[in-house]
C-alpha cells in the first residue's frame, strides 16, 4: 500500500529566511525512505526530511511539487 509523503528539501548555504532555502514535494510511495530516494535526484544535495502528507504540514501539499512514480 503506497501512501502521500510531503518532502522538504533545504539548503543549508541559504539563509532561512531568503527564498529558495525551502522546497516541498509530493509523492506517493510504500516508505518514507522511498520517498526520500525519488525525490532525491532533483534536489541538488538538499537535506531532506519526509512527512505523511496527512501529518502537521498537511497544508504545504497544496503549494507542493509532485514527484511521480519512477
Amino acid at each position: 500500500m503506497r501512501r502521500g509523503y510531503l518532502v522538504f528539501a533545504t539548503d543549508a548555504n541559504i539563509p532561512p529566511e531568503e527564498s529558495g532555502y525551502r522546497e516541498v514535494y509530493a509523492t506517493e510511495a510504500k516508505t518514507p525512505n522511498q520517498a526520500m530516494a525519488k525525490v532525491r535526484p532533483i534536489t541538488d544535495r538538499r537535506r531532506l526530511r519526509v512527512y505523511l502528507a496527512t501529518g502537521p504540514y498537511r497544508d504545504e501539499l497544496a503549494e507542493a511539487r509532485w514527484v511521480a512514480l519512477a
